[in-house]
């Protein structure tokens, strides 16, 4: 059967709770989309859908694979982008997340203008290097050691917060009066929280007489945004990002720590074009603070 049909039938239904809606959606007739749910259903050996009532709702085992199903059908999406890309000429190159996408946009700009098209992907630091391993992408901006690294980027502190003197990691120690829970915590992103920057960090806050609690992965950008923005947590972050989100940035000497990226390129074209051109812009799109990096 067409495993792919029935995926799309079924994730169609589930979303529209509703066979006649689904068919609307893709644009054909009811007795089609409940066919290819039906002949998913026998293959994969289950109800998925709950058909008693006059709302349809997911079973059990509907619940449990529609995320698949939508892997599934997202996979679907990414091979037809990448042979359309290929047949276009298209470069696909990752990048980091969480950064201005107007520097990204920037830099596609720039591509399109030396005669190239460039197609930008924001991902997180493990997918970026799992995707170019994997040869889905022709280049990706990945996390390095320093000395390996084309571009660094400083890291800081950053909070909503009126201070102007710098900032020092002991002002953050926790106080009798507050209590060790109540102290301020540094929240360090996904992008940089790799096992030897946790450790670096938490060993800067130890030696500086912070609890070992202060410092954490943060879950998410929002999570970490809320305490920084609320003046009660600090973000780790870049410069260029602390600028964006409206906090205050404060470099530490005890806690020096950077993002060390380099950019990988599976074809020449694309290395000799990212290594010439485009170079000041992603520069500029990392957030590094002197464009006088190569």
């Amino acid at each position: 059967m067409d495993v792919l049909s029935g995926a799309r039938a079924f994730v169609a239904v589930a979303h529209r709770r509703s066979f006649s809606a689904a068919a609307h959606d893709e644009r054909t007739t009811q007795p089609v989309v409940s066919r290819r749910v039906a002949a998913l259903e026998a293959q994969l050996g289950g109800a998925l859908l709950e058909r008693s009532t006059r709302q349809v709702s997911l079973t059990p085992m509907g619940a449990a694979l529609l995320g698949h199903a939508q892997g599934l059908l997202g996979a679907e999406r990414s091979l037809l982008d990448a042979a359309a890309s290929h047949l276009r000429g298209a470069i696909r190159l990752l990048v980091p997340g969480d950064l201005n996408p107007a520097r990204w946009a920037a830099l596609r700009l720039r591509a399109l203008g030396a005669g190239a098209d460039v197609e930008i992907e924001e991902n997180d630091r493990e997918r970026r290097s799992l995707r170019f391993r994997l040869g889905e992408v022709d280049a990706a901006i990945l996390p390095v050691e320093t000395a390996r690294a084309d571009w660094i980027v400083p890291l800081g502190l950053a909070q909503a917060t009126d201070r102007i003197r710098p900032l020092t990691l002991a002002v953050l120690r926790p106080t009798r009066a507050l209590g060790p829970r109540a102290a301020s915590r540094i929240a360090v992103l996904e992008e940089d929280a790799s096992a030897q920057l946790m450790s670096v960090a938490r060993a800067a806050a130890a030696e500086s007489g912070l609890a070992a609690h202060q410092v954490y992965a943060s879950a998410s950008v929002v999570s970490a945004l809320t305490g920084a923005l609320a003046g009660d947590d600090w973000v780790l972050c870049a410069r260029d990002q602390a600028a964006a989100w409206g906090l205050q940035w404060f470099g530490l000497r005890e806690l020096d720590v950077a993002r060390a990226y380099r950019l990988e390129s599976r074809t020449p074209d694309g290395g000799k074009l990212f290594n010439t051109a485009l170079r000041r812009e992603i520069a500029a799109a990392l957030g590094v603070v002197s464009l006088d990096q190569p």
